[in-house]
């Protein structure tokens, strides 16, 4: 429901957290867009929802009046709003960003790139070998959360757990249900004693990965990383490396599936495959949308901001929006994303923008390759019942030949 109060602002209970939203997410980001380009939300003691492409842009890209100190989430995470460097400003920014930026540097990921195939190519067949499977748990949610506890040096064994207790904090956000929050607090403590464990066990003995870094190198220009900022990184890096990826390989097999002549095109054409994956983050954005609280008193989008609001900018609304993109509800291999805001703008662009594009290119291959005639059952995928993270399928069943019963 929407009204327009006495300044001629919309304001509306626009909660990114409900089951609501995510039963209608993509039409109602839309339909709030052309309402309003900046509306008001009174969910979670009050906050501005940003939907238009070139305002969430300069957003985006106007640290100094939309800083990122209050952490990019409404509400805040379970696990705090201080992530390192997502939480911060420049030049505060970029110290911990030159840290990290050499491990998911382009270079960088294309040195892993034939141990990343390899260890897709082992789900992937196990797959082939079942008959049956879901996308989602045996694929999908398994890569990315791999190969970024790989990249710090973690146990991947383990994934399982992270992503468990990763997944709980980031779909019951806006959660006050008691045993839940403390469940969460609960996964909180563990995970905090498994990075601390990492990083002690690093100073012992380092190794080449990111955790050593992190526990042993000084910063660019002097000081060690505390123990409460290798938890900070650590948790930015996982919440990061867990769901995104994940929700863009299920959309874009599930587009597939409902596009059978796209599907087939890519099969044929394989190096067009990076150029649907940037429309799939595009159409169906991995991240709902990124926090920010205003640093002064300005009129942004027509209406009145006030120092220390927070402010939502909608990914979801402005990656479709038709000022910036023709046709933008369609899937344009043709099309040039270099202003898309699917993976950020800014200084705070994704940091493992490289990784991703490599995993997803890397799973699609594969899977043409070793399941030529896989087939999803529409009837049973599954959506999340939360979208405030991002555009997320709880469950894409397959199987290799006909239509999966």
């Amino acid at each position: 429901m929407t009204k327009t109060n006495s300044d001629d602002v919309l304001v509306t209970h626009f909660d990114h957290h409900s089951r609501q939203f995510a039963g209608n997410a993509i039409t109602t980001v839309n339909e709030l867009r052309e309402q309003a380009p900046v509306a008001r939300s009174d969910a979670y003691d009050g906050f501005w929802v940003v939907t238009r492409h070139d305002l969430v842009a300069e957003a985006f890209r106007d640290f100094e009046s939309f800083s990122s100190k209050n952490g990019a989430s409404i509400p805040a995470l379970s696990f705090g709003s201080t992530h390192i460097p997502t939480s911060m400003d420049p030049p505060d920014h970029q110290i911990y960003r030159r840290v990290l930026t050499p491990w998911f540097s382009q270079s960088s990921i294309r040195k892993l790139e034939p141990w990343i195939r390899e260890t897709v190519a082992a789900l992937v067949t196990k797959l082939a070998e079942r008959g049956t499977w879901d996308f989602v748990p045996d694929l999908a949610d398994i890569t990315p959360g791999t190969v970024t506890l790989t990249i710090l040096g973690m146990a991947a064994d383990r994934q399982d757990e992270f992503l468990a207790a990763m997944a709980r904090g980031m779909e019951n956000q806006g959660t006050t249900d008691e045993e839940l929050l403390a469940e969460m607090a609960r996964d909180k403590e563990w995970l905090v004693a498994q990075i601390l464990r990492e990083a002690a066990d690093r100073r012992a003995a380092p190794r080449d990965d990111l955790m050593s870094v992190l526990a042993n190198d000084e910063l660019p220009g002097g000081g060690k990383v505390t123990d409460a900022q290798i938890v900070d990184i650590v948790m930015v890096l996982l919440l990061a490396g867990f769901h995104t990826t994940s929700g863009a390989l299920t959309a874009m097999l599930v587009h597939l599936e409902r596009h059978s002549e796209l599907r087939e095109r890519l099969r044929a054409e394989p190096e067009r495959i990076p150029d649907a994956i940037e429309e799939i983050v595009r159409l169906y954005a991995p991240a709902t949308g990124m926090a920010r609280q205003v640093t002064r008193d300005r009129e942004f989008g027509g209406v009145q901001l006030r120092e220390g609001d927070m402010a939502f900018m909608l990914i979801m609304a402005a990656s479709r929006d038709p000022r910036q993109f023709e046709n933008p509800d369609e899937l344009d291999l043709d099309r040039s994303n270099s202003k898309s805001v699917a993976f950020g703008w800014g200084v705070h662009r994704c940091l493992g923008l490289h990784l991703a594009r490599t995993v997803l290119r890397i799973e699609m291959e594969l899977i043409f390759e070793l399941l030529p005639d896989y087939e999803i059952d529409l009837e049973r995928v599954r959506l999340s019942h939360t979208m405030g993270i991002g555009y997320l399928h709880e469950s894409v069943p397959a199987r290799l030949g006909g239509r999966a019963s």
